[in-house]
């Protein structure tokens, strides 16, 4: 009789171990994300909220590092990046909610606007990275600033070349 008790014991614990396991992941998920939910915007800070898809630019005419991002929280983000590449290194983007100051989808953001820059050149040059934002949800709209940086490859030193702040929204998984 004793071992059965411990048996049935040892299968409910084992049981209980991944409920309780992911009802915890459920419960921080949801205090996470409820950081993006009903954001106060600061009524003295102007936004716009990316466009669909990038309008005309005359990279011809750019005299400096320009960072455009078009998309929403639904299909995701794209990050136009236009940089004159005078050394060698990365380039790539960083995302910072600014009532918070909390930085955000690190590092898969980072990863997937990363362009390694490997020519120089004396013009500037479009580089390009899509990537969802994690935090948040769908039409509840919080404020970002996007930052464009540069890594140098011999020095390993960052640098940031550019910033725009929007209104975005996140992804819903």
């Amino acid at each position: 009789m004793k071992v059965l008790k411990t048996i049935f014991i040892v299968i409910g614990v084992l049981i209980l171990i991944p409920i309780i396991a992911f009802s915890g992941i459920l419960i921080y998920d949801s205090y996470y994300e409820s950081k993006f939910m009903n954001v106060e915007i600061p009524e003295n800070m102007m936004f716009e909220k990316p466009n669909e898809e990038l309008g005309y630019l005359n990279i011809d005419l750019l005299e400096q590092d320009k960072l455009e991002i078009t998309g929403s929280g639904y299909f995701g983000y794209n990050f136009y990046m236009w940089h004159k590449p005078t050394e060698k290194g990365e380039i790539y983007i960083k995302a910072i909610e600014l009532t918070q100051n909390i930085q955000l989808s690190e590092p898969k953001l980072q990863n997937r606007t990363k362009n390694k820059i490997t020519e120089l050149s004396n013009n500037y040059v479009l580089y390009e990275g899509e990537s969802v934002i994690y935090e948040g949800t769908f039409e509840q709209f919080y404020p970002v600033r996007f930052e464009m940086w540069f890594k140098a490859k011999e020095t390993g030193k960052e640098r940031k070349l550019a910033e725009k702040k929007y209104l975005i929204d996140g992804w819903d998984r």
